[in-house]
């Protein structure tokens, strides 16, 4: 798949998702689960006792890279789709290491009883670990509730599944009763392959190998992926042995890692698909995987001037106007355009989320006068008798504004109020008359609400009004008691604070009466760290459990942050906050953890705003180290890879 189509895809589903449709996390399907996946060849990995150990292809430079994998009893683990984490069990929890064992976390949710062979979903986002059925999670750490679902349920036969695989075009095939069924529906599946078990799908997903008991002993074959045309791979003559099991395809599909027992001692062999050529890489090891290395991108988004970062961050997402109702095949079509002055950020704060759902970019323009790039951008991107919306009232943005809007053919929605609390209602309303979530942040300082706002955007029904520090202003609090803050009644909205103010502000708003309505025992949720850095992490936990792209802009100012946030929830990511010269830990450690789904890192604003040394910490977090590329993408590009 290629990257443009990717990009195209994310485009469209959040376009998509700003229309109220339903955009589940998809298993796309140019990635593999449980199967040898596409990529440049990395290292390998096989089992010795409780340990899982790497090496290179040739089982030279063995190293341990887990010491708690629980035995025979927890599977091979997998790598994920770009090689650069590893998933294993310790029997009763699911653990995910980066490629050399470093940075670990757990899996929240599964870990009840035994949970063996986890593997990736093939876009990385989700793992999946079979049992008494087939379980999902998040791949990375979340703060969302009961974020665990099944993906498929089993009948209460009492037989344990096994070994689950997902094929590049979604076949999903697990081991079952000593047979291969695939899946048919949440709870049905049929049978695939007889006497067979431990399946795994090549690279292409046109052949599983399984292991089949033959003359009393274990060994490898390989199928269509319909299971037609069975035939036996490894014999006891070509290898020594009657026990050949954990079949593991190469990453270039013409061979197949297995595990040999020769004399009780078991040993990692490789057989060639097209010659049978048997060579034995590893003694004292079972269980093999074989590491893809897939190339991820660091993309910088900039100008020579905060208002230039805007208009390159407008050209990075939206096609020119006359490309038709399809875009130009990497980036979508704008149907409206946001603009809000440039000298302030006020007005601007839940602009993020207009620009997001209205569809189109979020620029900025002097206060008294249109700016000649910015009006040069919203000819390219909007179609005469689109709509801009300006966002403040005249003192923000002044008449002549609206008239130069207006003078070249567009239609003009001033979105205000007296203040900058009514104006971030009045852009509320205008996101969603009926949202599921309201995201409360101070504007006393920025960094809170622009992670929000790029979060508002990215989650239909959200959006983002404002406190004042810890008070509760009359406007925000009138428009808070027009809801149902339960989010589990009918018809209840989910109340978030972002950030410690937020979560005082409303706190005191409810105990000084300024939300009557509201049930005495209401308590909003608050998503907050320490620093503005570790704030923008939790909400980007809490709203992007499975983020594919993620965005970096500088904390000492707002500029880039505020246009850059409406292009990165347009894709469906987070905005995460840095220091010029430093990535800090908590968005690394974002970074890193979500590794396994991110495909791509945008950095906002230019070498001054964030330095050229953290396009290497950015692209080493988010793939396996030196396993990326890097590209910019200015306010003069015309074209998209």
């Amino acid at each position: 798949m290629s990257f443009a189509l990717t990009r195209r895809s994310a485009l469209l589903g959040a376009a998509a998702a700003a229309a109220g449709l339903a955009v589940a996390p998809a298993l796309n399907p140019g990635r593999r689960a449980g199967a040898a996946l596409p990529g440049s060849p990395g290292r390998i990995t096989f089992r010795r006792g409780t340990q899982i150990w790497s090496a290179k292809h040739d089982g030279t430079d063995q190293r341990v890279l887990a010491d708690d994998a629980g035995g025979e009893v927890g599977g091979c683990g997998t790598w994920a789709p770009d090689g650069s984490r590893f998933v294993y069990s310790t029997g009763s929890t699911i653990e995910s290491v980066r490629a050399d064992g470093s940075e670990p976390f757990r899996v929240a949710g599964l870990y009840a009883g035994v949970v063996p062979d986890p593997a990736f979903t093939p876009d990385g986002s989700y793992i999946i670990a079979a049992g008494q059925g087939i379980m999902m999670e998040p791949a990375a750490p979340s703060n969302l509730m009961h974020a665990t679902r099944w993906y498929f349920e089993s009948p209460l036969d009492g037989k344990p599944y096994a070994h689950p695989a997902l094929a590049a075009d979604g076949t999903f095939v697990f081991e079952h009763g000593n047979a291969v069924h695939r899946v048919t529906g949440r709870t049905s599946s049929v049978q695939l392959i007889a006497n067979a078990k431990a399946p795994d799908f090549d690279p292409d997903s046109s052949r599983i190998a399984f292991v089949r008991v033959v003359g009393g002993g274990d060994q490898i074959w390989i199928a269509y992926a319909d299971g037609s045309n069975a035939t036996q791979l490894t014999t006891a003559i070509s290898t020594g042995s009657v026990a050949n099991r954990d079949p593991a395809w190469s990453t270039d599909g013409t061979a197949i890692l297995f595990t040999s027992v020769e004399s009780g001692t078991p040993k990692i062999k490789r057989i060639h698909v097209g010659s049978r050529a048997v060579t034995t890489l590893v003694t004292n090891g079972s269980q093999p995987t074989c590491q893809p290395v897939r190339r991820n991108v660091v993309e910088r988004v900039w100008g020579q001037t905060a208002l230039g970062t805007a208009v390159a961050a407008s050209r990075y997402n939206w096609a020119d106007h006359d490309s038709g109702d399809t875009g130009d095949g990497v980036r979508a079509p704008a149907k409206a355009v946001v603009l809000s002055r440039d000298d302030t950020y006020l007005d601007a704060l839940g602009g993020s989320a207009l620009a997001v759902v209205k569809q189109g970019p979020l620029l900025i323009t002097p206060p008294k006068k249109l700016h000649a790039d910015t009006q040069a951008e919203m000819r390219r991107v909007l179609a005469p008798g689109g709509t801009v919306y300006l966002l403040g009232g005249t003192a923000a943005l002044s008449a002549q504004v609206e008239t130069q809007v207006q003078a070249m053919g567009f239609t003009a929605v001033r979105l205000w109020g007296q203040d900058e609390y009514e104006t971030a209602v009045a852009i509320a309303k205008a996101v969603s008359p009926a949202p599921t979530k309201v995201m409360v942040a101070t504007s006393l300082k920025y960094y809170d609400a622009l992670a929000a706002g790029a979060a508002a955007g990215a989650n239909p029904g959200a959006v983002v009004v404002l406190c004042a520090g810890e008070r509760m202003p009359a406007a925000t609090a009138a428009y808070l008691n027009t809801f149902d803050p339960d989010p589990f009644h009918d018809g209840g909205t989910e109340i978030c604070a972002i950030g410690g103010p937020a979560m005082h502000a409303v706190i005191n708003g409810k105990m000084a009466g300024q939300m009557p309505s509201w049930p005495i025992t209401t308590l909003p949720r608050s998503l907050y760290g320490a620093t503005e850095f570790e704030t923008a992490v939790e909400v980007a936990r809490y709203f992007f459990p499975v983020p594919t792209t993620a965005a970096v802009a500088t904390a000492a100012t707002w500029f880039d942050a505020l246009t850059g946030g409406a292009m990165t929830g347009t894709n469906g990511g987070p905005l995460l906050l840095a220091r010029a010269g430093d990535l800090t830990l908590p968005t690394q450690a974002y970074f890193s953890e979500n590794s396994a789904t991110l495909t791509r890192a945008v950095l906002l604003g230019g070498p001054l705003a964030l330095k050229d040394s953290l396009i290497g910490p950015l692209g080493d977090a988010i793939s396996v180290p030196g396993a990326y590329d890097y590209r910019q993408y200015t306010e003069t590009s015309t074209t998209r890879a």
